[in-house]
């Protein structure tokens, strides 16, 4: 049942696959289909869920459709605004639902989340092309069922890529027979499915709502003329114009860089894990020269772990992007140079590829196109030297292992300029984040005249997942499209660290 006060916004949104009375003419071939929903609706909330067919190419007429699943989460108004919120998720590869029993869980959080904003407008979430429940399918479970194998004692590397090679081989096979390839998956064509989506549901402008990759989709539709948009917020920013394999030594030595400055200013922190930053480096040097076998996790989820130096700086970036975790790095760092490794261990992230939460052929196709294959190896080179020893995460890299194989297409050199637009925009980034710095937020908007940029100085990667104020700020700039001045004004308190 619908309740009554969202009558009018359930029958709008209903027959959207029609232009509305007076409206300018939308992409006619986005056709939106209702459907069940896929989760459970909370008494006293409506959505209307169903499918949006987007064309396969649009550089070739009749080339067929994949249907992207919508779910549109209706507003508590009795009038919505006429430009709902239109959320763009991170990854590349990630679904805003989750998948299987983990959708009800998450769902949950959206309905909370989104609350705020669907005081005035709906609330639009879909799966991108090829993620989650959206055609195509091009998850790869070889991956996710060679990295989740027990193993009693660490591989080394070479058995390890000899392994990821012959499941990425079959999965790329799949892909190909499938009559799929690396050209139907990139950030413009995303960018064209979403704008489809809104036409489908009769929205002629949208605010959008983007998170970590989902920011450049962002702002590839920002860079689209037309004024489909009215606001964006972009939360931890990655603007077209970076490149994250030529950075990632300067995104980690910039992450640690703020944590010992900021242990150095704290008298606690300082006074409880002295010359921090030279006992963590000595160990480094020495977890690098002699790797240290352990064993992580219990029962079923139990699986051996070399830490190496290069592990240790990765298992340190994993705890500052969660934000939460920042005031406990210091303590954890300590507790390793100590030789107790449990906590860092924790943290360490597996070496091996595939992550059964993403579309991996999708991730794939998008990374290798415009990160992996157009990574200059000499400006990498460098970076590694200039910024060691955090060089050393690209010792092993991924990234290179797959896009050797992978049938991906090739990025527009105009796809790497970057946006300017006259759009009112709200960015967000925590100080901590070594995905996305607050660097890059500046980057961005240095051509986004109407822009205005929040940092959170204890935040990580996903500000709005752990700062209150984040999302309130969100919320009123899509409601105002401005802020006040004095806009969250504990943002730039520093973190205060944990004590032994």
């Amino acid at each position: 049942m619908v309740p009554a006060a969202r009558a009018t916004a359930f029958a709008v949104v209903a027959v959207a696959a029609a232009a509305l009375p007076g409206a300018s003419p939308l992409r006619a071939e986005a056709r939106f289909t209702p459907g069940p929903c896929w989760f459970t609706v909370p008494d006293g909330e409506a959505a209307l869920c169903g499918t949006v067919a987007v064309p396969e190419r649009r550089d070739r007429a009749g080339s067929g459709h994949f249907r992207l699943p919508v779910a549109v989460l209706l507003s508590s108004a009795r009038q919505p605004a006429a430009d709902p919120v239109l959320f763009l998720e991170g990854g590349p590869g990630a679904s805003p639902f989750g998948g299987g029993e983990a959708t009800e869980e998450k769902m949950e959080v959206w309905w909370e989340l989104s609350a705020p904003f669907r005081r005035t407008r709906n609330v639009i979430l879909f799966d991108p092309r090829g993620v989650g429940r959206a055609e195509p399918d091009t998850d790869c479970p070889e991956l996710d069922s060679v990295g989740a194998s027990p193993r009693a004692r660490p591989v080394t590397r070479e058995q390890r890529a000899q392994a990821e090679r012959a499941a990425v081989t079959t999965c790329v096979n799949r892909f190909k027979a499938m009559g799929l390839d690396g050209g139907l998956f990139s950030t413009p064509i995303a960018a064209d499915d979403a704008l489809d989506i809104a036409s489908a549901l009769g929205a002629q402008r949208v605010n959008l709502f983007a998170v970590s990759y989902g920011t450049r989709v962002a702002l590839e539709i920002l860079r689209r003329p037309g004024g489909r948009v009215r606001s964006a917020v972009l939360d931890s920013v990655y603007p077209p114009d970076v490149n994250a394999q030529e950075d990632a030594p300067w995104l980690a030595h910039r992450a640690f860089r703020r944590l010992f400055d900021d242990c150095a200013t704290n008298r606690a922190c300082r006074a409880a894990y002295p010359d921090l930053e030279k006992r963590f480096l000595a160990l480094v040097e020495r977890l690098n020269a002699t790797p240290v076998d352990l064993v992580v996790g219990e029962f079923e989820s139990r699986r051996a772990l070399r830490l190496s130096g290069a592990s240790l700086i990765a298992a340190g970036l994993e705890a500052m992007a969660t934000g939460e975790a920042v005031p406990s790095v210091p303590a954890m760092l300590d507790r390793a140079i100590r030789g107790r490794y449990d906590a860092v261990a924790e943290w360490a992230p597996t070496s091996w590829l595939g992550d059964p939460d993403t579309a991996d052929g999708l991730a794939f196709s998008t990374e290798c196109r415009e990160t992996v294959n157009p990574t200059d190896p000499v400006k990498q080179a460098e970076s590694a030297r200039r910024y060691s020893p955090y060089g050393s995460i690209l010792a092993d890299d991924p990234g290179q292992r797959v896009c050797r194989l992978w049938p991906a297409g090739q990025q527009e050199p105009s796809e790497r300029l970057p946006v300017a637009s006259p759009v009112p925009v709200l960015l967000l980034s925590g100080a901590y984040d070594p995905v996305t710095p607050p660097d890059w937020g500046d980057r961005a908007a240095a051509t986004l005249p109407k822009s205005r940029h929040l940092v959170f100085r204890s935040a990580g990667h996903l500000v709005t997942a752990t700062e209150e104020c984040a999302i309130t700020a969100a919320v009123t700039f899509i409601d105002s499209e401005t802020l006040p001045a004095n806009a969250c004004p504990a943002a730039g308190k520093p973190p205060s660290f944990d004590r032994p």
